[in-house]
């Protein structure tokens, strides 16, 4: 029976599932209210692909959460919050033993949240940026046959408003 469970736990598998999160930084192109713009927001990024055995290719799909910027204006007490949702197909290349690049394309629902104190009235809604794309330069290691570990650096471009952030990602990958 133990030699059956060890051979189950070093089957491979070929599909794989990442869950990440991270401080990042949007490149500011702002031009009202320039000054007021919080550069420093997060991303939450997820990612499902398929890896097979003997390829250094990987494909897949990524999705998340990505805070663009914020704006806060105490002068006319408005705050502003820009966010993106991808929806991206991904390519990810293996460089070295446990080195890897990604480059995503795809299309992100964009979000534009304005609340103000001086209507009664709030603001929102959100566009689709038909032509955005990330690329991703990481280090992954394994913990187990199943489990594994990444830092990576992303730099995600959102066409819609001409954004761009650059992002630590911490992953957390489980192969299925």
């Amino acid at each position: 029976m133990a030699q059956n469970g060890s051979t189950e736990d070093l089957k491979y598998r070929k599909f794989a599932l990442y869950l990440g999160a991270g401080p990042s930084y949007f490149i500011n192109n702002v031009v009202t209210f320039k000054n007021e713009v919080n550069s420093f927001n997060y991303e939450i990024s997820f990612r499902a692909m398929w890896e097979p055995k003997h390829s250094f290719l990987s494909l897949g799909f990524e999705s998340g959460y990505y805070r663009l910027y914020s704006v806060s204006v105490d002068s006319i007490k408005s705050k502003v919050v820009n966010t993106a949702i991808p929806l991206q197909l991904v390519v990810s290349m293996k460089v070295a033993k446990n080195w890897y690049a990604n480059f995503s394309f795809g299309q992100s629902i964009l979000y534009n949240k304005v609340t103000t104190e001086l209507s009664a009235s709030n603001h929102s809604n959100h566009t689709l940026s038909y032509a955005d794309l990330g690329l991703t330069a990481g280090y992954r290691f394994s913990v187990k046959n199943r489990l594994s570990y990444a830092v990576e650096t992303k730099f995600f471009y959102s066409s819609g408003n001409a954004d761009g952030t650059v992002a630590v990602l911490f992953m957390v990958g489980y192969k299925l």
